[in-house]
């Protein structure tokens, strides 16, 4: 016999133990002569209150239906999966087991005798009976009253007004220690390069040797422009700090430096770059010949999720540092990215309606923007399935209030998906914020559509609509909410929106929910210039490493912008340029030569002239930035960049 064996034996003593000592009592439990009344008697024969619910748990066509039938049942959760494990091997016998003296029925889960406790505050007439009828339970009274006597509930004469688990009916603002707010790496560690010992990389050492007496043709400066700022954002501290050990080599250049490089250029894919015999990329990313495909795509096998939260929160937090992100006006949305696998249900992957609506197998990153700023905060890969009411909890706690103090923000705009008292309650509380947000039209929402269109109160909103409004009071809160109609006059398309700004009219909430509208077009800048939807391969971690390196150069991007501050890259309306148009002016396809200066720093020269007095700034800004040690980039070897422009076409 094997250990196996002696398990399973010993099991069967137990169970024939059980049913010795079930024998042996003498107190009937069912009545013969009324067994219509007294068949179900779940205070003595507790085997028949775990066959039932096995019972009723073979009717359930979900699994995630299992515990509402455990709380019916008073069955903690651990204690069922043992029950099952046992049924699975001995059958309807291995119900019997565990008989222990002195406890009748099986113990009540964490959850219910919270809820118990909760029903019997709130209304001391309650007694056990009336507790297991009111909540329908199927368990014995004996261990409902053992809760009565644990936590002394008869003390209470008079009902307690609770709502969930707040007990104050508005909670009050305290100063809070910002102690919990992450410091970046770079922050944490600014000598780490240093310490660490981490070297240039051997064959670029090489190249700017040879340099120093010859030039280059590149036609993509501005990967080259890129890197002081994506150095300044700490992705070789971050790497260092928080990603796997294959990633803490000796070199200071890394694989994430060359993806971002690769995005700045503008090539969509590996198999784009690959193909391309402009080194400007790799040069940029302190290598001196291309990378193959297989350093893209065999180097992420060891990043993993929890290496990717952190990595993305540092990046984050530096942002923050930075001044590229405020994070007083956020904007919460969800992205559905088709899988490009050929074989996505063999990989577990998930459908997730498209923009036309159609059920697909996708990715659909959870994504946080500053409606300020105009930038990304925080970018989160989830699964197609994944829905607002199961992941923004989760997502909020890990990727935006770790960054931002609650404090800090003034007003979250939230669209449509993450309609739900529950959700709308989470971020008022969580943040102390103001909510204003898109709301989809479940039945509750229909219901106040069709009270506010029946009064009939209705005001213009501009020339093709109009709006009505009415004040609702939040059940659980007791805190008072905007609801707004917006009526299309011609099509009678009808949207719902909703506010906690109650001092706010109709017009004027309407009019502030534009400030949502910079992540719709943020991301479609993703999409469109940072190629959000191409990752490099198909697994989750790769997709998320993906969602990374598009992180890191939007921010780059934005840490560039703000500190050039060019006139023609902002129209009159106020709107940012995206990314083409900078490729389209200086960072791509152009006429350039890379050589060293006299100070050992490169010197970067465009051959065309500076036709729209771009480029002069440009070179301005880089000699302000030697002067403030700010133009010096870690994997070239602390060297920095210049610019000079000449045009070759000028006899």
């Amino acid at each position: 016999m094997d250990e196996r064996d002696i398990q399973y034996c010993h099991g069967l003593q137990h169970i024939l133990v059980s049913v010795a000592k079930q024998k042996e009592k003498k107190s009937s439990m069912h009545d013969v002569k009324d067994r219509a009344n007294t068949f179900f008697n779940f205070d003595r024969d507790h085997l028949q209150q775990r066959v039932e619910l096995l019972k009723n748990l073979s009717d359930i066509p979900k699994k995630r239906q299992i515990r509402p039938v455990l709380k019916e049942f008073g069955m903690a959760p651990n204690r069922y999966y043992v029950l099952i494990n046992r049924y699975m091997v001995y059958g309807i016998w291995g119900l019997v087991d565990l008989v222990q003296k002195g406890q009748i029925g099986e113990k009540i889960s964490p959850e219910l005798e919270l809820q118990i406790i909760e029903e019997r505050l709130m209304d001391p007439s309650l007694s056990t009976s009336k507790v297991i009828k009111k909540l329908n339970l199927k368990c014995s009274r004996a261990n409902v009253q053992k809760i009565y006597k644990r936590w002394r509930l008869s003390r209470f004469k008079k009902p307690i007004p609770i709502r969930g688990v707040i007990s104050q009916s508005v909670p009050q603002r305290i100063e809070k220690d910002l102690s919990h707010i992450e410091r970046s790496a770079k922050a944490r560690f600014p000598d780490l390069i240093k310490t660490a010992r981490l070297k240039v990389n051997g064959s670029f050492s090489r190249f700017v040797q040879w340099l120093a007496y010859h030039k280059v043709v590149i036609s993509n400066p501005g990967v080259m422009i890129a890197a002081p700022f994506l150095d300044q954002l700490g992705v070789v501290e971050s790497l260092h700090a928080h990603g796997p050990e294959a990633f803490r080599s000796s070199e200071i250049t890394n694989n994430i430096i060359v993806n971002v490089m690769r995005i700045i250029a503008g090539f969509p894919s590996i198999h784009d770059y690959t193909t391309n015999s402009d080194r400007s990329v790799a040069v940029g990313a302190g290598l001196s010949l291309n990378p193959r495909k297989s350093r893209f795509y065999d180097s992420f096998d060891e990043l993993r999720f929890e290496h990717l939260q952190r990595l993305r929160n540092d990046a984050s937090c530096r942002a923050r540092e930075l001044n590229i992100i405020e994070g007083k006006e956020i904007a919460i949305d969800y992205h559905c990215d088709p899988s490009d696998s050929r074989f996505p249900a063999d990989k577990s992957f998930s459908k997730s309606p498209d923009k036309n609506g159609d059920m697909v197998y996708a990715h659909r990153p959870q994504i946080l923007w500053d409606s300020i700023t105009n930038t990304i905060i925080n970018i989160a890969y989830c699964e197609g399935r994944s829905r607002a009411p199961s992941a923004l909890y989760r997502f909020c706690e890990k990727n935006l209030f770790k960054i931002i103090d609650p404090d800090v923000i003034a007003e979250i705009y939230a669209d449509s998906e993450y309609t739900g008292e529950k959700q709308l309650i989470y971020l008022m509380i969580r943040s102390e914020a103001d909510i204003t947000m898109c709301l989809k039209q479940n039945p509750k929402i229909k219901r106040w559509k069709e009270e506010t269109i029946k009064k009939g109160h209705w005001e213009n909103y501009g020339k093709d609509y109009r709006i009505a409004s009415q004040d609702y009071t939040l059940a659980e809160t007791r805190k008072p909410f905007r609801f707004i109609v917006k009526q299309n006059k011609e099509a009678d398309d009808i949207r719902c929106f909703g506010s906690t700004h109650i001092d706010y009219s109709p017009t004027k909430i309407l009019d502030s929910y534009h400030i949502r509208w910079p992540v719709e077009t943020g991301i479609k800048d993703l999409i469109e210039n940072y190629f959000l939807n191409k990752p490099t391969g198909t697994s989750p971690e790769k997709v998320e490493t993906h969602y990374y390196c598009v992180m890191l150069a939007r921010l780059t991007i934005d840490y560039f912008k703000s500190v050039l501050c060019v006139p023609q890259w902002r129209s009159p309306e106020d709107w940012e340029c995206v990314l083409s148009t900078i490729r389209t002016s200086i960072f791509s396809n152009q006429n350039c030569e890379l050589s060293l200066d006299d100070s050992g720093d490169f010197l970067l020269t465009y051959l065309d002239g500076d036709r729209h007095g771009i480029k002069k700034k440009l070179a301005k800004m880089f000699k302000q930035r030697k002067d403030a040690g700010l133009n010096q980039v870690s994997w070239w070897g602390n060297r920095g960049l210049q610019i000079e422009i000449k045009n070759q076409y000028e006899f």
